[in-house]
């Protein structure tokens, strides 16, 4: 039982955080490693200012910023779900090894392309 109430608090903390703290004027945390030492974009860069559109209805926005929000927060939100409802079938989905594999490819692929000179779209501002 405290576990799901943890759960519930932080989830509930870090989106009113999110909503109310815009990432593009302050900067939460330390800088990306792999941007700091590489130059290049990691999958992650721009998602905190991704989110923090997102709740505030700019999916444009958010969408510029990091386009890999909307998967993540799909399952974000089904593991949150699949842990509060103690849901078997969610969890059974979650680790299905296809939908792993397609989640790993996904990040990867889209890190290198958002790196690729004509994919400007890609990166956050």
């Amino acid at each position: 039982m405290i576990k799901k109430i943890l759960l519930t608090v932080t989830a509930l903390a870090l989106t009113v955080f999110y909503f109310y703290a815009d990432p593009a004027v302050r900067s939460f945390g330390p800088p990306c490693l792999v941007r700091h030492t590489t130059g290049l974009y990691c999958w992650g860069c721009g998602g905190q200012r991704a989110f923090h559109a997102l709740l505030h209805g700019q999916f444009g926005n958010a969408f510029r910023n990091n386009l890999l929000v909307y998967p993540v927060i799909l399952l974000a939100g089904l593991v949150l779900y699949a842990e509060l409802f103690n849901a078997p079938q969610a969890w059974q989905w979650i680790r299905n090894r296809y939908v792993t594999i397609i989640s790993v490819t996904l990040f990867f692929v889209f890190t290198i392309v958002r790196n690729v000179e004509g994919f400007e779209f890609l990166l956050p501002y």
